[in-house]
């Protein structure tokens, strides 16, 4: 258990390669990919935390924009990232603190009156977590 918890932490403190114009769907998986592949450089200290989510940032934004949702999630994800490269919180709580924010957006979501088209950067963060994607009834 202790593995798994390490290896989701490692995947969500990674980052992401960019293919221009991709569907909110289409990046999120991209995102995913990515974020396996950079893992294991998080793990041999190649990469902070903080320079992984900023590149996972610039990207995300290259695929499909900002929106308030992603810009939102993004915040958090960078914050939780410095945490944890201060050594500030352990892997355990950096999760909880993730499903807590993701958890909050999902209830937000159906009375959200200007929901973005292309919500990636929230979509890969609810794949990631095993969590239902925004607008699917938990």
């Amino acid at each position: 258990m202790r593995k798994l918890i390490m290896f989701l932490s490692l995947l969500w403190l990674a980052g992401c390669a960019a293919l221009p114009g991709l569907g909110a769907s289409q990046a999120a998986d991209s995102l995913m990919r990515e974020a396996q592949q950079l893992a294991p450089r998080v793990a041999k200290g190649e990469l902070t935390r903080v320079q992984v989510a900023d590149r996972l940032d610039a990207l995300r934004q290259q695929q499909v924009g900002r929106n308030a949702v992603d810009d939102d999630l993004f915040r958090t994800y960078r914050r939780i990232a410095q945490q944890r490269d201060a050594g500030q919180i352990d892997s355990a709580r950096a999760q909880r603190l993730m499903e807590d924010r993701l958890q909050l957006w999902q209830r937000r979501w159906p009375a959200l009156p200007d929901k973005p088209a292309q919500p990636a950067f929230a979509q890969f963060l609810f794949k990631l977590y095993g969590l239902p994607p925004l607008g699917a009834t938990p």
